[in-house]
């Protein structure tokens, strides 16, 4: 059962991290499940939401979050009398120790949202990321931000992979609750104006891993109708016996097979067997990470690729 969430939790506010509630004012936040959620029940590690410094962009400020014990969903509807009847679930990427947040999650939502797609970003749950706020606050400058991964990161690296072993933190955890997700969209369907048969996925690096598990494994409420795999992280050429379209998007040094994230033409080679709608784009100028951002950049124009491709396929306003 779905509950809201009260969103009482703490969040550590200091001149390096941000807590802005007003950035958030716009979405509803949805509980995925009622109580801990199944296989994590014990966990007790703090949630924080940091802002970083990037390298890639210098000046520009991004967000994570570490220590995700609670999945949710964050709620963005587009405008009345706007609306598609289309619905996605967005995943953030962060390799699954974090959430790369504002660009690959709330960026993305409202855009989409602008655009008369109702989106949900899914804040899955992520493996141990730090024992108290130092920790994790040092995990954030030095795995996002620009200070770079020196000899205490990669101490803290190893000492959180065993502290997560032990609490039996699995990937397969993040696939659940992004079918719990799709279900629950489904489900409310109405609530929500969206079509049922117009509610698709997408995600960012390993937020793409997701999207392919669950294209792979679900059930008829769970089902994807349409899937966005940006940049994907961990993903093989299978193709699901019930096969949706397709949607990829990477910069051209990851559209290969020697990226070490998977390879890219073998899967669309293989989903093009299918004869489902698929597309594949290829940027120059992109980089691992480009998520979304209102920067006039060419490489985000990936978003309305995306949104001519749901129209393509009759997901938008199809009855």
């Amino acid at each position: 059962m779905i509950m809201k969430s009260n969103w009482h939790r703490i969040l550590l506010l200091t001149a390096f991290s941000l807590i802005s509630v007003g950035a958030f004012a716009q979405a509803e936040k949805i509980r995925l499940y009622e109580g801990k959620a199944p296989g994590s029940e014990k966990w007790t590690q703090q949630e924080y939401l940091f802002e970083y410094t990037t390298a890639m962009n210098p000046g520009e400020v991004g967000e994570c979050i570490l220590n995700v014990v609670d999945p949710e969903l964050w709620v963005y509807l587009p405008a009345k009398g706007t609306e598609t009847g289309a619905a996605v679930v967005v995943c953030p990427g962060g390799g699954f120790t974090a959430l790369s947040w504002h660009q690959e999650g709330p960026n993305v939502a409202r855009w989409m949202a602008a655009h008369g797609i109702a989106a949900f970003v899914l804040k899955y749950r992520t493996a141990f990321s730090g024992g108290d706020y130092e920790e994790a606050k040092y995990v954030a400058d030095h795995s996002y931000g620009n200070q770079g991964r020196d000899a205490r990161m990669r101490e803290l690296t190893e000492k959180h992979a065993k502290i997560a072993e032990e609490q039996g933190y699995d990937r397969k955890m993040a696939w659940d609750d992004a079918r719990v997700a799709i279900t629950y969209i489904r489900r409310n369907a109405d609530k929500y104006g969206v079509n049922p048969k117009a509610i698709g996925i997408i995600g960012f690096s390993a937020g793409g891993n997701i999207v392919y598990n669950v294209a792979l494994d679900h059930d008829e409420m769970s089902r994807p109708d349409f899937l966005g795999m940006i940049y994907p992280a961990w993903f093989e050429d299978k193709v699901p016996a019930d096969p949706m379209p397709l949607f990829i998007a990477a910069s051209t040094g990851e559209a290969s097979s020697s990226n070490g994230f998977g390879d890219t033409p073998a899967l669309y080679n293989a989903w093009n067997r299918t004869r489902q709608p698929l597309e594949v784009h290829s940027f120059t100028r992109g980089f691992h990470g480009f998520g979304y951002r209102d920067n006039g950049q060419s490489v985000y124009i990936w978003t309305t690729l995306f949104y001519n491709f749901l129209d393509n396929c009759n997901m938008l306003n199809k009855e």
